[in-house]
């Protein structure tokens, strides 16, 4: 038979081992939780990175362009893979042009003197992607990439310099 002293080591003993139990488990989803956590904001963060560089380089395009918007400044050229948007800048020491297309996987924006030859080596890579195309409609020149589309509103139909 068990006597009554028996009785009190047996639950306290019970006791510890179920309060240990209790706390490694608590460790355990509190750990699973920080892990389940980091790993939701690595993803959160990696998307937002995606979409900031796709709005910068569509922003780089855009800006471009209102750069030097002026009567005769944007144009159409043929670049090493289609067509090339060509905008034009004339100064005291000759005409330059900023060439903007598609390279290799990539949108590229190259400075060069007017009428020279395109020269990707020289050019900057502006964001990866498997298309360039642009259309000028109303006022309106749309820039299009596997990023998005960003668009401009030329000043040039009122003849601005």
């Amino acid at each position: 038979m068990v006597g009554p002293a028996n009785r009190g080591v047996d639950s306290q003993s019970f006791g510890r081992v179920f309060t240990v139990i209790l706390f490694v488990m608590f460790i355990g989803l509190l750990l699973l939780a920080i892990m389940a956590g980091t790993l939701v904001y690595k993803n959160l963060s990696t998307m937002s990175s995606v979409a900031n560089d796709s709005r910068v380089a569509l922003s780089l395009l855009a800006n471009s362009v209102r750069g030097v918007d002026a009567a005769g400044a944007v144009g159409v050229g043929v670049g090493p893979e289609g067509n090339a948007l060509v905008l034009t800048e004339t100064f005291p020491s000759g005409t330059f042009e900023t060439r903007i297309y598609l390279y290799k996987g990539q949108v590229m924006q190259e400075y060069a003197v007017a009428g020279a030859e395109y020269a990707p080596e020289r050019a900057t890579p502006v964001v990866d992607s498997k298309t360039f195309e642009f259309e000028y409609a109303d006022g309106l020149l749309s820039l299009t990439t596997d990023h998005g589309t960003a668009e401009v509103a030329l000043r040039t139909l009122r003849g601005g310099e």
